[in-house]
């Protein structure tokens, strides 16, 4: 995977289908420490964890899963979780 800085919420890297890549769990704590409108950014990592739990789902019980793509959507849905719990402790921080 090709290696980027993101800094500001605009240049965040985006898969084709417009969802946030976390290449590990500090980016997804720094996006959530980054983001302005934290219920909106909850309501979509929610939508995208199911999304990609269904996505896992669908791939698992294929006559012949793809085990790699299992394990990268297993990554990102816990990159989107990480991201969820940081959302939930600044609200409940008052930050």
């Amino acid at each position: 995977m090709k290696r980027f800085n993101a800094y500001t919420l605009e240049g965040w890297p985006r898969v084709k289908s417009g969802e946030l890549i976390f290449q590990s769990t500090e980016d997804a704590i720094y996006y959530a420490n980054l983001v302005d409108d934290r219920l909106a950014a909850y309501d979509l990592l929610k939508k995208w964890t199911k999304k990609t739990e269904f996505n896992i789902n669908l791939e698992r019980f294929k006559s012949d899963p793809n085990l790699n793509r299992v394990y990268d959507l297993a990554v990102r849905a816990q990159h989107y979780r990480e991201c969820i719990e940081e959302i939930q402790r600044l609200n409940k921080e008052g930050k």
